[in-house]
């Protein structure tokens, strides 16, 4: 028995340290060992979760950003922004959410440093008029109080995001020099300790290492109890920002770290993002331990670029409203999905 097959027993049995998981990402070198690795991780995630596939909708922006300077892969360091959604455009939004029978829905948006929690809290009402029974997360950085939270936990919110993409503090001040580490790692343990769900960031290609996934991992096992969901994105470089020039960040890479933490945080939700936000990289999205979907679902939002073209347009419905958009690529997505050998969650019960 080789080294890799030690390690993947152990990955499969729950045994892995950060020795054991450091040495795993190294030992996986290409396509059969990580082919290995994915059916170990599909293993996990079909003991400790299940095969049922989430979908997620996704609204923003609910909140401008006030990040200065903004962080430089962002389409804000290139000049583009929208405005946040009026009220209107949100209650538009969650009706046309709610027609896809969907259960989940993110809604994002930037970090405004003097607070978010009312614009939060008030999307988050006019929402659950319209579909009371959707499961809600929250993602608009560290621009939460722990006031905000609890009203958020009473108004039915179940998850709120606290993204690090970075735990590498050189790292993190390289490629956002104006957000602040600290900050983040305060609101996930704030949103532990009242009892919400933690959703957070893995991001691959911004220049951290394997020792950095690794600690990064570990450190959610070791301090958040209710830790929900784990993306692991991926880098996407924009024109005119200050990543242009750097390459997209690895999907061997993704693929390993995502597999990686379906085996050591076991009973929690995994993702992807960044350029797997892409339905023909789906089934290896499934393959490494995946059963979440956010970006490549049903979509409410004002920035064009999501409009990209589809290899299936019977499978996607869009509408326009002024400068938003709607669009759902569940007839795509849920297909994919059965054709992987998973089932799609069922739609909340009827209000």
């Amino acid at each position: 028995m080789n080294y890799l097959s030690t390690l993947l027993r152990e990955a499969r049995e729950g045994t892995l340290d950060r020795a054991g998981a450091l040495r795993l990402l190294k030992e996986v070198r290409d396509y059969s060992d990580l082919m290995r690795l994915m059916r170990v991780a599909s293993e996990v995630r079909d003991e400790c979760v299940g095969r049922i596939y989430k979908f997620e909708a996704f609204m923003s922006p609910i909140t401008r950003c006030t990040t200065n300077p903004p962080c430089r892969y962002c389409r804000r360091s290139a000049g583009v922004e929208h405005e946040p959604l009026t009220p209107e455009e949100i209650r538009w939004g969650a009706e046309h959410v709610a027609a896809t029978r969907i259960r989940r829905l993110e809604i994002g948006g930037g970090t405004p440093w003097d607070g978010a929690g009312e614009a939060v809290i008030n999307a988050v009402r006019i929402i659950k008029e319209v579909a009371p029974n959707l499961l809600i997360r929250v993602n608009v950085g560290p621009a939460l109080s722990r006031d905000d939270l609890l009203k958020l936990k009473e108004l039915g919110v179940v998850e709120v995001s606290a993204n690090f993409e970075t735990m590498n503090r050189e790292v993190f001040r390289k490629v956002k020099p104006g957000d602040d580490l600290n900050a983040r790692i305060a609101l996930a343990k704030a949103i532990d300790s009242v009892g919400l769900k933690l959703s957070t960031t893995i991001m691959v290609g911004i220049g951290s290492t394997y020792e950095d996934y690794v600690n990064h991992i570990f450190w959610l096992k070791e301090n958040i109890r209710n830790l929900g969901r784990v993306a692991i994105t991926v880098l996407r470089p924009i024109k005119g920002t200050p990543m242009e020039p750097a390459g997209a960040g690895s999907v061997m890479d993704a693929l390993k770290v995502g597999a990686l933490a379906r085996v050591v945080l076991r009973h929690v939700d995994l993702g992807f993002g960044g350029i797997m936000n892409d339905h023909r990289l789906l089934p290896l999205r499934i393959m490494a331990g995946g059963n979440r979907e956010v970006h490549l679902s049903v979509l409410v939002t004002k920035s064009r670029t999501w409009l990209r073209p589809t290899i299936s347009p019977a499978e996607t419905e869009v509408i326009t409203n002024g400068d938003l958009i709607f669009i759902n690529y569940l007839p795509l997505i849920t297909r994919i999905v059965r054709e992987a050998g998973m089932e799609p969650e069922s739609p909340p019960p009827t209000a």
